[in-house]
């Protein structure tokens, strides 16, 4: 995702296959008409991600459920501001150098975990499964780590699921 990426952090996003729409461009689509305040910050958390700050620890929440995906879920947290906002745009984290883009929605006040919501629990768990086939493609050589460890490089098309 060109305009979010910057010198300081790499800002992807996944397109499953046979949709032309990435599951980030998806959660915009959704929340936009709702959210619209919450969505412009989003945007420019991210941009000031990849441009000025890198993907700080302090920006994310994590998200990860061991009872679901083993180690692949310690990557898996939800960009947020504060408890306040309503929104949470779950992706997968690495260090400060990159992020990749799922999906998310709305989390309600009463709503104290996101499993216990519906839509939350499917965007939090479509995101672990996807880290899940990116680690390994990772460990296949498939893709790979610039030379410089700042970008993610290699054949990002997976054929065997999405």
């Amino acid at each position: 995702m060109e305009s979010y990426s910057g010198s300081k952090a790499k800002v992807y996003s996944i397109i499953p296959e046979g949709e032309v729409e990435t599951l980030f461009e998806k959660f915009i689509d959704e929340n936009i008409g709702e959210f619209k305040e919450e969505v412009k910050e989003i945007l420019r958390r991210l941009k000031q991600i990849g441009h000025t700050t890198g993907a700080r620890e302090s920006y994310f929440k994590h998200e990860g459920d061991n009872d679901f995906v083993n180690n692949n879920g310690k990557f898996v947290w939800a960009l947020y501001d504060d408890e306040e906002r309503k929104l949470r745009l779950y992706c997968i984290r690495f260090s400060n150098v990159a992020i990749i883009l799922g999906g998310g929605g709305r989390k309600d006040k009463s709503t104290k975990k996101w499993q216990d919501d519906e839509k939350l629990s499917e965007e939090a768990r479509k995101v672990m499964a996807y880290a899940e086939i990116i680690f390994k493609q990772l460990e296949d050589g498939e893709i790979y780590w610039s030379n410089d460890g700042t970008e993610l490089q290699g054949n990002f098309k997976n054929y065997d699921n999405e």
